[in-house]
């Protein structure tokens, strides 16, 4: 017995794969050029959402670490999924434990299972700027999480960032 895959799974991985390799092909070049070093944070989330359809409106805090900045927090208070597109945008701050910040934009696309109330999503960011040693870093990668609805409007996630951000000893 074959098992076939849904096409719309294929394409999201198909989609990842893309997503990763033109990533892995450009950061290099991008890294070299602008005195970029290589970033990763991973983050513990908890969220509120209000459903105002086609749209979901979150709220996102969580703790985690990341590289160049330790310990760090984390925020959104603007991510705004639309159901019918699985589109999701929304600016983060990551705050490190001295008040230094980072502040990243990201587009993901998402994949819905709200009938198990989960959300998988994968997708880019870029960095747009910071304060303190990363005052005007820049910066991109990609972005990867999950949530889980615990109750109607609220629930728990996590994702990662792998990508690259201005070296923080140049931004002195």
């Amino acid at each position: 017995m074959q098992m076939r895959m849904p096409a719309k799974s294929l394409g999201r991985i198909v989609l990842s794969i893309v997503l990763l390799a033109a990533f892995a092909a450009a950061a290099p070049l991008s890294a070299a050029n602008q005195g970029q070093v290589p970033f990763h944070a991973s983050f513990a989330t908890i969220f509120q959402s209000t459903l105002a359809f086609p749209e979901i409106h979150v709220t996102v805090q969580g703790v985690g670490q990341a590289d160049h900045l330790g310990r760090t927090a984390t925020f959104s208070n603007n991510q705004v999924g639309n159901l019918i597109t699985n589109q999701t945008t929304a600016t983060y701050t990551l705050i490190a434990a001295n008040g230094d910040r980072v502040v990243i934009q990201d587009a993901t696309t998402d994949h819905l299972d709200l009938g198990a109330g989960t959300v998988t999503f994968v997708g880019t960011y870029i960095v747009v700027g910071g304060t303190g040693r990363f005052a005007g870093a820049t910066g991109g990668g990609i972005l990867v999480g999950s949530a889980r609805f615990l109750g109607p409007g609220s629930g728990i996630g996590q994702f990662t960032l792998n990508g690259t951000i201005s070296s923080p000893g140049s931004l002195k």
